[in-house]
């Protein structure tokens, strides 16, 4: 099978900040997984907990949603776990 070298070329031309943002988002939707999946709670209890439909939990854990540092924050006080970790200095 041949590469798709056209493909290639454009992920090339995608800024380095871009592809940190999506790196991010998905992390950040991947971290809230594992939380639900190790306290064995589902989306609905997550949907439920923050007054949000269970569809737009979903999409939240697709990876594609520009989570606010408010709403983390909301998420890490209903799951009693962080999220995210800010290292360095100021």
């Amino acid at each position: 099978m041949e590469k798709n070298t056209l493909l290639d070329e454009f992920k090339k031309s995608i800024p380095a900040d871009i592809k940190r943002e999506i790196d991010l988002s998905f992390a950040i939707s991947d971290r809230i997984y594992d939380i639900l999946k190790k306290q064995k709670k589902s989306q609905r209890y997550l949907a439920n907990a923050l007054g949000k439909s269970e569809s737009e939990i979903s999409k939240w854990l697709r990876g594609t949603h520009n989570f606010t540092t408010q709403t983390i924050a909301r998420i890490e006080a209903v799951l009693g776990e962080s999220i995210i970790e800010v290292t360095g200095k100021p």
